[in-house]
């Protein structure tokens, strides 16, 4: 029966892992422990990552959505200040005949619908005395000791603004100092 009991006792002692098996494999799970933790936080660090991308990204979304629905008219608004100009051209000629009262003023009514249309889709004019370089374009100086440097002499043609960006500049006639001869 001696053989029996120790069958069992020796089955146990090599079923048992040693102290320096346990230590191994303690040291493994350790270390998988650390893999894992890396893991995760690489993990993290790339999700937050992602998540400041993607609030970025809507951002710029509602920005470009913002900028459609306020420029978006852009191109029209230029086609259109063509018609302007020649509504205001075909004003300045019929101001100038005789038997046209009438017809004057239903064209200026025409012009003055069209013009408030633009305005309330932010479409104004550039009004200015001196000159800007931001907000009008020089196409001659004239050399003159009357008025002061930079001072608008002419408008040859009208400047607009579609809300704070410059839609078309103002093409302006501008003074500038008579240079003395000597």
């Amino acid at each position: 029966m001696e053989k029996k009991n120790n069958q069992p006792e020796e089955k146990n002692k090599q079923s048992e892992p040693s102290t320096e098996e346990l230590k191994n494999y303690i040291a493994q799970l350790e270390e998988k422990v650390k893999k894992l933790e890396n893991l995760a936080k690489v993990s993290n660090e790339n999700y937050l990552q992602l998540q400041k991308e993607v609030e970025l990204l809507r951002t710029r979304h509602r920005e470009e959505i913002l900028n459609q629905r306020k420029y978006g008219i852009e191109k029209l608004a230029k086609e259109l200040l063509e018609v302007v100009d020649n509504f205001e051209r075909a004003l300045k000629h019929m101001s100038q005949m005789e038997g046209c009262k009438e017809a004057y003023i239903g064209v200026e009514m025409i012009y003055k619908q069209l013009l408030k249309v633009l305005e309330n889709h932010g479409v104004k004019p550039i009004e200015v005395d001196k000159f800007d370089h931001n907000l009008c374009e020089a196409v001659a100086t004239v050399p003159t000791d009357q008025v002061e440097e930079n001072t608008i002499l002419e408008v040859v043609q009208k400047g607009y603004m579609l809300h704070d960006k410059v839609l078309r500049p103002a093409k302006v006639v501008v003074a500038v100092g008579k240079e003395e001869i000597t």
